[in-house]
This record gives C-alpha cells, sequence and structure tokens, in this order.
C-alpha cells in the first residue's frame, strides 16, 4: 500500500462532480431547476449529440450580477441558503449550488446572463473548473447556460455514456416531468437543429398531461385531491376498468419536485386492490408538505426523495386513491365474474390439457371449468416460500459457470451484512478481490443470471438499513429477480412443474406482493355469458 496522500484540489472537484452529474441529462435537470428558481415562463433547450457535444439552456428569469456569477461556479456556492437550518425549510428545486460547479468541473461551460435591463449583462467561459473569461456583455433579461463537451476531461466516464439516441430518450423524459409539474412554463427543445419537442403553455396539468398522453387515457383520468394537516394530495389517476398492460406516464412529484418514492408508488397500486388483474395504471400525483419533513439528499442527484413517516404516507395515500376510485374494500380482492373462490380450486383435480397465453398466463382445465395462473405470480410465491425455508435440504443448483459480478461500494456494503442470509436462502457466494464477487449456486428452478444478481444487489442497497436482516423483506426480492418472467414460452412439463409446485405453498393464492396468482372460471360463469341460462 501506498503512502496517504491528500488529492488535489482538481481531483476533488471531479470527484464531486461525478456524484452530482452522471449524464447529459442530469445536467439538463440541474440547469432546468435553476432556470425554474429563476422565475423563468419560457425555457429552451438545445441539444447536439445526445447532450455529449453540447447542452444549451436558455430562459428569460432573473438572471445573475457579476458577483453571482463568479460565484456561481464555486464549489459550495448557492442562493438557496445561509445556514445549516435553512436546509429543513428550502422552498425551491434544491440547495446543491455546487450543481453549476459540478458541471464546470466536467466541461467547457459558457454563461450569458443579465438580472437588470438597466445595466449590461456578464459573460463567463470556464474550462475544467478553471475561469477562462469573464466580461460584460450585451444581452436581455435571463440566462443562457452552454455546457460543451461533458466529461472531455474525463474519457473513461464519458467512454460510459451510451447512444445519442439513448441519452437524448433521458433528457426528454427529464423535460416531460417538468413540464408536466409546471405547465405556466412553456418548454421547447431542439436536436442537432431539429425541433424536437415543442410544449406551449397551458392553463392546468390535464391539459398539459393531454400533449404526452393517448386522448382516451386523458378522458379515463380521475382526478384525486385530498388535504391533511400534515400533507396534501392531488393528481390523476386512470380510471380502474382502463388500465393497461403497459402505462403511458406514471409520475410522481413531492413540492413540485419530480422524484422517486417507493411508498408511494406501492401505496398506489395498494388503492387499487384487485381491481388491476395484472393491468398498470397511469398516475401522476403531487404531494405538499413542509419541506421538514423531507429528505431530498438521500440521492446525489435528488431523484429519490424521503418522507419522515413512511408508514402514515402509505396509509394516506392509497386509502386517498381507494376513495377516489370509488373502491370499496370489499373489492380490494376483485369480486368479478372471473374471481377465483378460495380453496375450492385446491379441492378440484387438475386436468393436465395447459397451454399460454402470450407465454405469460398459463390455463389449465379443472372440473367446474378452467383457472389462469400469472406465470410470474406463481413462480415469485414458490420461490419466496421455499427460500424461507428452514430446511438444510433445500433444494440448491450450483453453476457450472459461476456468476463473476462487480459491486459498487453500498452495494458491496450490503452484501457483507447480508452474504449469510444469502447462503441460507440457497445463494452461495465467496468474495474473489475486492469488491467483485462470485455466485457459485442459486435456488433451483430460478432464474438468476448476472443481470438478476446485479438487480437483486442494486436493491438491497436500496433497503433501509434496518430493515437489511429482514428475512422476508430479502425472500421477496430473490422470488421477484428469480422469477420466470412474463412473456417467456415454458414447455407443458415446464407448466405443470409450475402449477403442481403452487399448490404445494401454503399460500397459492398471492404472490408475496398480495397480487392474485390465480383466476377462477366456472361452466356456470361461461354458460351465463353465452345467455344459455
Amino acid at each position: 500500500m501506498g503512502k496517504v496522500k491528500l488529492l488535489s484540489e482538481e481531483t476533488i472537484r471531479k470527484i464531486a462532480a461525478g456524484e452530482v452529474i452522471t449524464r447529459p441529462a442530469s445536467v439538463v435537470k440541474e440547469l432546468v431547476e435553476n432556470s425554474i428558481d429563476a422565475g423563468s415562463t419560457k425555457i429552451t433547450i438545445e441539444i447536439r449529440q445526445g447532450g455529449k457535444d453540447l447542452i444549451r439552456i436558455v430562459d428569460d428569469g432573473i438572471g445573475m450580477d457579476r458577483e453571482d456569477l463568479r460565484l456561481s461556479v464555486s464549489q459550495h456556492a448557492t442562493s438557496k441558503l445561509d445556514s445549516i437550518d435553512d436546509l429543513l425549510q428550502l422552498k425551491t428545486m434544491g440547495f446543491r449550488g455546487e450543481a453549476l460547479a459540478s458541471i464546470a468541473a466536467i466541461s467547457r461551460l459558457k454563461v450569458e446572463t443579465n438580472a437588470d435591463l438597466t445595466q449590461t449583462g456578464n459573460y463567463l467561459e470556464v474550462h475544467g473548473g478553471v475561469i477562462k473569461e469573464i466580461k460584460e456583455i450585451a444581452r436581455v433579461r435571463g440566462t443562457t447556460i452552454s455546457v460543451e463537451s461533458i466529461f472531455y476531461n474525463l474519457p473513461v466516464r464519458r467512454g460510459f455514456l451510451k447512444s445519442d439516441s439513448y441519452e437524448l430518450k433521458l433528457i426528454v423524459e427529464t423535460i416531460k416531468s417538468y413540464a408536466i409539474a409546471y405547465p405556466a412554463i412553456h418548454f421547447s427543445v431542439r436536436s442537432d437543429g431539429k425541433e424536437l419537442l415543442l410544449v406551449p403553455k397551458s392553463n392546468s396539468v390535464k391539459e398539459r398531461l393531454e400533449l404526452f398522453m393517448d386522448k382516451r387515457q386523458v378522458d379515463s383520468l380521475v382526478e384525486l385531491k385530498v388535504d391533511n394537516p400534515l400533507i396534501s394530495l392531488y393528481g390523476f389517476l386512470t380510471e380502474p376498468s382502463q388500465t393497461q398492460a403497459v402505462y403511458e406516464i406514471q409520475q410522481t412529484f413531492f413540492n413540485l419536485r419530480p422524484v422517486r418514492n417507493r411508498t408511494v408508488f406501492k401505496a398506489i397500486y395498494e388503492g387499487y386492490g384487485g381491481t388491476l388483474r395484472g393491468n398498470n395504471p397511469n398516475f401522476v400525483i403531487f404531494i405538499t408538505t413542509g419541506p421538514e419533513n423531507l429528505d431530498v439528499n438521500i440521492h446525489p442527484t435528488k431523484q429519490e426523495i424521503k418522507f419522515a413517516d413512511e408508514r402514515f404516507l402509505f396509509d394516506f395515500v392509497s386509502e386517498a386513491v381507494r376513495k377516489a376510485l370509488g373502491i370499496k374494500k370489499s373489492e380490494m380482492i376483485p369480486q368479478s365474474d372471473f374471481l377465483f373462490q378460495g380453496s375450492l380450486i385446491a379441492d378440484e383435480q387438475i386436468i393436465p390439457g395447459f397451454w399460454q397465453l402470450h407465454n405469460s398466463f398459463i390455463f389449465a382445465q379443472i372440473q367446474s371449468g378452467y383457472c389462469i395462473v400469472d406465470q410470474h405470480a406463481a413462480h415469485e410465491r414458490i420461490i419466496y416460500e421455499e427460500v424461507l425455508k428452514k430446511e438444510a435440504s433445500g433444494a440448491l443448483q450450483g453453476l457450472l459457470f459461476p456468476i463473476m459480478i462487480e459491486l459498487k461500494p453500498e452495494e458491496f456494503a450490503v452484501f457483507e451484512e447480508v452474504a449469510g442470509l444469502l447462503t441460507a436462502m440457497r445463494i452461495d457466494t465467496k468474495v474473489f478481490s475486492g469488491r467483485t464477487i462470485v455466485v457459485e449456486s442459486i435456488p433451483a428452478g430460478t432464474y438468476l443470471g448476472k443481470q438478476e444478481i446485479a438487480e437483486l444487489f442494486q436493491d438491497l442497497s436500496k433497503i433501509e438499513k434496518k430493515n437489511i436482516s429482514n428475512h422476508d423483506e430479502i425472500a421477496k426480492l430473490i422470488a421477484c429477480k428469480g422469477a420466470v418472467k412474463a412473456g417467456q414460452k415454458l414447455s407443458p412439463a415446464e407448466m405443470e412443474s409450475l402449477i403442481n409446485r403452487l399448490f404445494a405453498c401454503q399460500e397459492p393464492y398471492f404472490c408475496p406482493h398480495g397480487r392474485p396468482v390465480i383466476l377462477k372460471i366456472t361452466l356456470d360463469d361461461l354458460e351465463k355469458r353465452f345467455g344459455r341460462t
């Protein structure tokens, strides 16, 4: 091991930049948020080569004077807080004043700005974090920021960027999120000289959604509005009968910030209960609460958010969704003609007449009619119960070619905590070197490849630390990742094996997440539908 050395300022800047700026869409996100905070009514985004060569943001908001401009590219400079106490009262997009400094550290940055039309504007040019020029210019009120050659001084990081079309797709998705949240702002996006997206000012969120969704889906949206002293909910959800296999928009906002929150996502699905029947709803949900109730900085790029009381949040959202959709508690498990009837299926003989619908659902004939099994949900239930069994004789599948995977630091930290639990759940691992691990065996009958193992550790790293040793939570993740996927073709023998293993489970009717696994249709149901009775 070499001697301990202090990193250079340049290296420190680049490391900090990498935490906040991961790709062109990160740059767009930070700069658009600054434009919104500046009170802009029109924001124009110009992109070249998926943002790799150029990202230019033009706004008509309040600009910066010369001193603000100079400080804006200094690390830890911000206009959004004065002390640590202000973190609890932030009402802007965030406090990461170092975002512009981070962008400047990994690009060739040019800023033109004017805060006061009675005075001249200012121009700043920074290369790799080093100020090259600052001067006065003539320009209208507002700010233009040009980010050229992202990661030009970090070729390895630049090499990790994906195709131009993929990076552009992420940028457009980012812009759409802010366009939905801020209908009063005009947005436009140009890519390689061509107009890609034009979003004129709208009068409402729903009017803006008409630009991004099929009209029939917009018409099927149900408005949600609930107020509470602690939290307010507003938004739109798909009426249950109009849900589809593939959704168009699923977006959540906290205090108008587009973020991910798994608790809200799960609560929305819980609110629909069994009415979804495997489909997915569109939804746009706005949650407003005091900034002291939120932690927006659990993720370096502020893409995730944590509420002070996640249990309350789950109950509040799921109940609000249920009431908005008019779903009675008795309907939380679907009470339709296609509802399976408890243990009646288990009491009937399943006749081997198996076949797949769209490589996702298994049809099986029974004495009183037939049943439909969701193959992914069924396999989830099987794996979940099998990995939780204590018997040492639990089936284990050795890998002919062990899976080698390098974990991120946070993932490796979790691995060290849960390696013993994984072994008990039939996943044998060992450290190869550094943060590289080798998976030598997996639970028998699972579909855990390299991608699924990587996703498993990604999800494990997101589990709250207090729950990381929770056998049930880990078993659910293993079941989700290892189960046969929808769209995967099965042979008749595989279908029969899946059905037999399912009915050997203690609870064959629901997956570990509570979704129905089996639907039963009787001959009487069919005769009624064909008008025979």
